[in-house]
């Protein structure tokens, strides 16, 4: 692992206060008290630019941000040192709530959606995202774009992600996706399931192809605890993360994007880089915080992490 040399720009439109609440016995149609709640903070762009920097980045965050659980989330971003610049929503920054019961490992998620975003509020986005440092950086674009955002935003960014000469890392399906593949970007990272819905077929290898056939440069599929398939048209890989026994999986997902992210903006290479998003996502797993990775598990993971070529 390398300390980053170029810019890591991480986009989440979509952010949110992030409470865990924890359970001895989780029970439907009946009244259950938490015996424990803790606050964070949420969403894959946060999430993303929070774990590059406990990995000893130095991220710029971009979203949006509102009222007072906007101030919130800005207050515990500061506190973790993560920089950012919002653009300030009329509408409330949300929260998402995930559910735990002691000796389940299954998890239950309440997400809210983000209130629509006007025409005006998405267009100093726009601009604060074109008034960027850019050049020879990685843009980690991530996240599902809240109502009232054009669905080509994401296309957008990664047109002028490339006019810029940075890497854009995708991590969104459906449309968004699909328009943003005109721009050629440097990565989509996307799970199993999105994969299927964005480009059809059951097929992973095909599906793959067909997002490189699409415009994408590079794919990597993540499949949870399973292995992850990646493809850049020059080879195949098949990566096998570190078996844990996992405490909260949520924000994994965000945690490989990190650490893939942090070391090619550190100059590293597309492998290194893979499998320190895989130890940065087996890591994450180990704590019941979302979006929490301690550098010394990450470093007794990355060599746990196997990869095979494939044909």
């Amino acid at each position: 692992m390398k300390h980053p040399l170029n810019h890591l720009v991480c986009c989440g439109l979509t952010p949110c206060v992030q409470r865990v609440l924890e359970f001895s016995n989780l029970r439907k149609n009946a009244v259950n008290r938490a015996r424990r709640v803790t606050v964070g903070i949420g969403g894959k762009g946060a999430n993303t630019a929070r774990i590059a920097r406990q990995m000893g980045g130095e991220p710029l965050l971009v979203g949006f941000a509102g009222g007072a659980n906007g101030r919130l989330l800005e207050k515990m971003l500061s506190e973790e040192g993560v920089s950012f610049r919002h653009v300030e929503v009329a509408g409330e920054t949300r929260i998402c709530q995930t559910l735990l019961e002691e000796g389940n490992p299954e998890n239950t998620e309440l997400v809210e959606e983000m209130p629509p975003v006007s025409e005006g509020e998405w267009e100093r986005m726009r601009r604060l995202f074109q008034s960027l440092e850019l050049s020879g950086g990685v843009v980690a674009i991530a996240g599902k774009l809240p109502a009232g955002v054009p669905e080509d935003a994401y296309a957008q960014m990664a047109e002028t992600a490339a006019q810029r000469g940075a890497r854009a890392i995708i991590d969104a399906p459906d449309e968004p996706l699909r328009l943003a593949l005109r721009h050629r970007p440097f990565l989509v990272k996307i799970n199993d399931e999105e994969l299927f819905r964005t480009v059809g077929g059951d097929d992973l290898a095909g599906a793959c192809r067909r997002l490189l056939e699409m415009g994408a440069r590079s794919v990597l599929v993540t499949r949870g605890s399973r292995s992850a398939l990646f493809a850049d048209g020059f080879q195949t890989l098949e990566i096998f993360p570190p078996k844990i026994e996992a405490v909260n999986p949520v924000g994994s997902g965000d945690a490989v994007t990190a650490g893939i992210a942090l070391e090619l903006a550190g100059g590293g290479a597309m492998e290194e880089a893979l499998r320190l998003g895989m130890a940065c996502g087996a890591a994450n797993a180990l704590n019941l915080r979302v979006g929490v990775v301690r550098p010394e598990d990450v470093e007794r993971l990355l060599g746990q992490v196997r990869m095979e070529r494939i044909g």
